[in-house]
């Protein structure tokens, strides 16, 4: 079976700092793998690394047995690859519900993950941008889950949550990755 990513030796970094070198990191289907380690460490860069959106220095990257693409990031999209950043890339004037919507790859998708966000329900036709930290963190999952992606990268998971949320959050993800092959 192929891994869903691989990091093969990689350096990355900005200009010539290199802040990751020589890593590398398997993920399997149904794992669920965190990066820990204090401010600088490079767990926002090796993310952003491993989705594409900046090139590794050294090394290889591979989303399901594919060269990872940092001209085309939407490529790694397509072939299932999810990133909620640490800044969640919500539209804050947008309502909750038109934040999924616009990730849906097939009409009922959201339908289909309610039961993993009930919370979320009540909130539907709230402007994401006046959703609390911890809702704005789920509507983030939510909308990355409702593309059906094979692989979900989250950066900075519980960044200014209140530790009561981000205990719901760690068996959410586990919930994910068990009901949906993620």
């Amino acid at each position: 079976m192929t891994a869903l990513l691989e990091l093969d030796g990689v350096c990355a970094g900005y200009g010539r700092s290199i802040v990751v070198r020589d890593l590398d990191l398997t993920v399997e289907a149904g794992e669920v793998v965190a990066l820990l380690g204090p401010n600088g460490a490079g767990k926002t860069t090796t993310l952003r690394t491993a989705a594409g959106l900046q090139p590794a220095l050294g090394g290889s990257v591979r989303l399901l047995g594919h060269a990872v693409d940092v001209r085309r990031p939407h490529r790694n999209a397509r072939r299932g690859l999810a990133f909620v950043t640490e800044h969640r890339s919500l539209f804050p004037q947008l309502t909750v519900r038109e934040n999924l919507r616009l990730a849906e790859r097939s009409a009922g998708a959201w339908a289909e993950l309610a039961g993993l966000f009930p919370m979320l329900d009540p909130l539907l036709g709230r402007k994401a941008g006046l959703l609390s930290g911890g809702e704005q963190q789920l509507l983030a999952i939510a909308r990355a889950l409702t593309g059906r992606p094979r692989l979900v990268l989250v950066d900075e998971m519980s960044l200014g949550l209140a530790p009561v949320i981000v205990a719901d959050l760690a068996p959410l993800l586990r919930r994910a990755a068990d009901e949906r092959d993620v």
